[in-house]
């Protein structure tokens, strides 16, 4: 029997009945399949198990999946890419997403105040998405909640071996430990070349050690991460976040400083893009009105080519929401915002964008109207202006909606989209069509054939069924 039959048979398996401790409940079953482009076939098996028939924490589900992608010219029972994921309080293995302090390891820097990143644990979690995923990987509890045995591989990338440990100190202090050791290829194809803006890596075997400190009092939360990166040919490199964060019913507050040393390499053989990134965001809940204000300020890392071509990235934003609902029910919003952003180099030459938006959406009975405008000029950058229609209704079997959008700008052009869906007793089929790009007017004479506008387009047809057997 080949295998893309034995697989999906051996899933279905588990919709039997059979013996369950402290409960009668039966796993839940849901099927999707979507079409993209007429082309491309994309389908998920999930059959989820109660935590409450375990008696386990209902944190990490208890889940069976099986996805697999099809191309046009695939042959019925050998899919172009497919992957099998098993996932529960004790183990998790197949298609997996990185949480925590793994998903900082492999891109430091690249989260932003307010990630869930920071109050992750760090584990592997089953990556569910109809895309089957690179990143394959193998989670054992060895001593549940406190250490586990991992191991992560992706193709031409090569395999990471680590293990997690995570040790509370008291009631509001939490320790996470985390050690890998990764040996990618002995240097990664898009690096051979003698340009280049990093240095280059030379391959060989890479640890990492990093450990995490968490301090919790409600509503208040400190974390510190530092982390650090040596090879068999590579020296020492570090990286280190500390994030503070707020939460009460009034206010969010989030503050982010990390720095990442230029010889810190991640366990893939990667080398970050920025050197430092101190940010901070807060959002105040004033009833019907909320206000929210951003700043960031990025700094690249110093590349091997001269110091004049290292660019950074200064932001400000602030923003406004007021939500009011009328004595017949329906709920009118009006919002509006501004953003600054610089860029410069080290020698002090940039430019500067600023932008303003104003919106406002409007909800009557079954129905939905959205209207929002944008407009940004600056020296250094290309002026333009944004205009979108977004119409919704939202029946009992589903929703229908419409959106339409124009730039005004050296390249103008429009955008749209819409979609169609129809749900009821466990069962749910949608229809997407938008724009991949900006659509030129009709009248721009740029050559275009029939042919060459349905290549702008993202057309997406697929249905989902869940049933339960008792």
């Amino acid at each position: 029997m080949p295998p893309s039959l034995r697989i999906p048979l051996f899933l279905l398996l588990g919709l039997l009945p059979g013996p369950y401790r402290g409960s009668c409940d039966a796993p839940t079953t849901t099927f999707r399949s979507e079409l993209e482009n007429l082309e491309v076939m994309k389908s998920r098996l999930l059959i989820d198990f109660p935590a409450s028939s375990y008696s386990e924490s209902p944190r990490v589900p208890r889940r069976l999946m099986y996805v697999e992608n099809r191309g046009d010219s695939d042959p019925l029972l050998r899919p172009q890419q497919w992957a099998v994921g098993i996932s529960s309080p004790l183990i998790t293995a197949g298609p997996v997403s990185l949480r925590g302090i793994l998903a900082q390891l492999y891109n430091p820097l690249a989260h932003a105040p307010g990630s869930e990143v920071y109050s992750d644990p760090a584990e592997l979690s089953l990556n569910i998405g109809l895309e089957v995923a690179g990143r394959r990987g193998l989670q054992l509890q060895a001593v549940p909640g406190h250490w586990n045995l991992l191991g992560i591989y992706k193709e031409q990338i090569g395999a990471q071996l680590g293990s997690v440990i995570t040790a509370p100190l008291g009631r509001r202090i939490d320790c996470v430990l985390v050690g890998l050791l990764a040996g990618p290829p002995d240097r990664l194809a898009d690096e051979q070349t003698w340009y280049a803006e990093k240095a280059i890596f030379p391959g060989g075997l890479i640890s990492h050690l990093a450990g995490s400190l968490a301090w919790e009092l409600n509503p208040f939360r400190f974390c510190l991460i530092a982390a650090a990166s040596a090879g068999q040919w590579v020296g020492p490199g570090t990286f280190t976040t500390m994030h503070l964060s707020w939460r009460d019913r009034h206010i969010d507050l989030d503050l982010l400083l990390g720095y990442c040393s230029s010889g810190y390499l991640t366990p893939e053989g990667d080398i970050g893009e920025l050197e430092w990134i101190i940010a901070g965001r807060a959002k105040r809940d004033l009833g019907p009105l909320q206000l929210s204000a951003a700043c960031r300020r990025e700094i690249d890392r110093l590349p091997v080519l001269p110091a004049e071509f290292r660019e950074s990235l200064d932001q400000l934003n602030a923003g406004i929401e007021i939500i009011r609902k009328t004595a017949c029910g329906s709920v009118w919003s009006i919002t509006g915002g501004s953003e600054l952003e610089r860029e410069w180099s080290r020698d002090g030459d940039g430019h500067s964008r600023f932008s303003l938006d104003a919106g406002s959406t409007v909800d009557w009975s079954l129905w939905s109207f959205a209207v929002q405008l944008k407009e940004a000029w600056g020296g250094g950058s290309e002026r333009f202006r944004d205009f979108r229609v977004e119409i919704a209704r939202n029946p009992s079997w589903g929703e229908a909606r419409l959106e339409a959008g124009y730039r005004h700008s050296l390249k103008s052009g429009f955008r749209l989209a819409a979609a169609l869906e129809a749900a009821g007793g466990g069962k749910r089929i949608y229809i997407r069509l938008e724009t991949k790009e900006i659509l030129p007017p009709i009248d721009s004479g740029d050559g275009r054939q029939a042919e060459d506008w349905l290549q702008l387009f993202t057309l997406r047809v697929g249905w989902e069924a869940k049933s339960r057997r008792r």
